[in-house]
């Protein structure tokens, strides 16, 4: 038996799935919703295509996770700056970027800025700044291109289908 919140869930997911029908100018029964979301945004299947679609505040909720989650693609500089580090932690962040980005070690990167921040920088200023200095469309869009809807953003994700996701 369905929760209300999934049915919530299942009847946002429908209205995002049929303005983009609508955007499309399709039926949206040719549409496929997929089961995974990326960077907090639904996705859809449109032939060979996937879609993102999503409120402002999912689209913003969705790039600061995505930062959260790579820290290391951030300046070491904007890191310091903008996470308001003490010089010796921004001297200690330089160093990481400087030698697990050469070693490719972006996982270890990305765990070892993230317990910085978060023990001796302000994380939330850092993020704040990161969401407000991207182009939201560069990241979501393989065209450079967002799509405002009614309610919604569109983004032209990427080709591919549903399965590229769902490991």
């Amino acid at each position: 038996m369905d929760t209300e919140v999934d049915i919530k869930v299942e009847m946002d997911m429908e209205r995002k799935r049929q303005a983009l029908a609508d955007f499309l100018h399709m039926d949206r029964e040719a549409i496929m919703p997929c089961t995974v979301r990326v960077n907090d945004l639904n996705t859809f299947q449109v032939e060979r295509k996937i879609y993102l679609v999503g409120r402002e505040e999912e689209v913003n909720r969705g790039i600061r996770g995505y930062f959260e989650n790579n820290l290391g693609e951030l300046d070491s500089a904007f890191i310091n700056y903008k996470g308001n580090l003490s010089d010796v932690d921004a001297s200690m962040v330089q160093r990481l970027c400087e030698i697990l980005d050469e070693q490719a070690e972006t996982e270890v990167l990305n765990q070892a800025l993230l317990r910085i921040m978060r023990r001796c920088g302000d994380i939330e200023s850092l993020l704040d700044a990161a969401v407000a200095d991207v182009n939201r469309s560069d990241l979501l869009s393989e065209d450079g291109k967002e799509i405002p809807f009614g309610d919604f953003m569109i983004y032209r994700f990427k080709e591919g289908q549903c399965s590229d996701f769902e490991h």
